[in-house]
């Protein structure tokens, strides 16, 4: 093949069409780095000699990697094979038969040692550092953690969440379809009077959603992209954990974790209130008969148990 180009002008090609969305092109660069890095599978030779028995050991390779997760190996698999046929639309010369037939991840090796979460609490003093740091410098960043830091709202929830959902007399996002059903989640008064801030400016954005939150291309925010904020992916791309010193598997997922237990543990909540609070459905409570009676005691029970209200969130 003549005048063919260099490994990085097609990778940077394959990235650049998908450009619309940064959160997907970073994954995709560091799944192919995977492919390409030394450090990791370590293929050295140009893209156009790539071979169908190097995506094999590339498989293997991949298939045993125990240091990450079967999903991760498994994605970064299917990266790999939608770049290798982004090349070969573009080039006619290269043609690739990429193994499919031995492909089976039965029998993989497990990861070892996973780094979970599932027992992480976070301390006060790392709550209040996250939220400092955050104000400081990135008010709508901030906004989005301190509302899952209060009140426990997955972050699938607040990705879909409208704005015409907020009702800040009652301090209140509620919820009208997920898929989890209809929830409540109620906010202190000092968030309400910057997320009324925040607003004022969100409803002069002209979108075709109404989405709360919006990326900067005012498009709506992945799942992936609240981990990128606190954990980051590279050393370019450092997340606010790392620079705060905090070494802690903190997840979006540990604010939920860490709010029920403050509220049972620290504060006496008992549990069914707790289920309330997390926006669980409870025997004899009905979201969907809720009068402004039901808002006010919500948001009074909201109080009573709020674990931070001493905090300089």
């Amino acid at each position: 093949m003549e005048n063919k180009q260099t490994n990085q002008e097609l990778i940077g090609e394959y990235l650049n069409f998908y450009q619309h969305s940064p959160q997907s092109v970073k994954m995709r660069k560091s799944s192919l780095n995977y492919f390409f890095e030394e450090k990791h599978f370590g293929y050295n030779g140009d893209i156009f000699e790539i071979n169908t028995k190097e995506l094999k050991n590339y498989f293997i390779y991949l298939k045993n990697l125990n240091s990450i997760s079967i999903q991760t190996r498994k994605n970064k698999w299917r990266i790999l094979v939608s770049f290798l046929c982004f090349v070969m639309e573009d080039n006619e010369d290269f043609n690739i038969a990429i193994p499919r037939r031995r492909i089976s991840w039965n029998g993989f090796i497990p990861q070892e040692n996973p780094n979970s979460n599932s027992d992480v609490i976070a301390d006060e003093d790392e709550i209040e550092r996250i939220c400092n740091f955050l104000e400081e410098t990135n008010f709508k960043h901030y906004l989005i953690f301190r509302m899952m830091i209060e009140n426990g709202i997955r972050k699938g929830s607040l990705i879909t969440a409208k704005y015409t959902e907020v009702n800040l007399n009652y301090r209140q996002l509620h919820i009208k379809k997920g898929k989890t059903g209809e929830k409540i989640y109620t906010f202190s008064e000092d968030y309400a009077r910057k997320l009324e801030i925040y607003l004022k400016e969100r409803k002069k954005i002209k979108t075709d959603h109404e989405y709360l939150f919006i990326t900067k291309s005012n498009n709506k925010y992945s799942l992936r992209t609240f981990n990128l904020i606190l954990k980051g992916d590279s050393d370019k791309n450092i997340g606010i954990l790392a620079k705060l010193g905090i070494t802690k598997n903190i997840t979006c997922k540990t604010f939920r974790s860490t709010l029920n237990t403050l509220r049972k543990k620290k504060m006496g909540c008992d549990n069914d209130t707790a289920k309330i609070l997390l926006g669980h459905s409870v025997p004899d409570v009905n979201i969907n008969s809720y009068t402004k009676y039901d808002y006010e005691w919500l948001r009074e029970l909201s109080d009573k148990y709020n674990p931070y209200k001493e905090l300089n969130l």
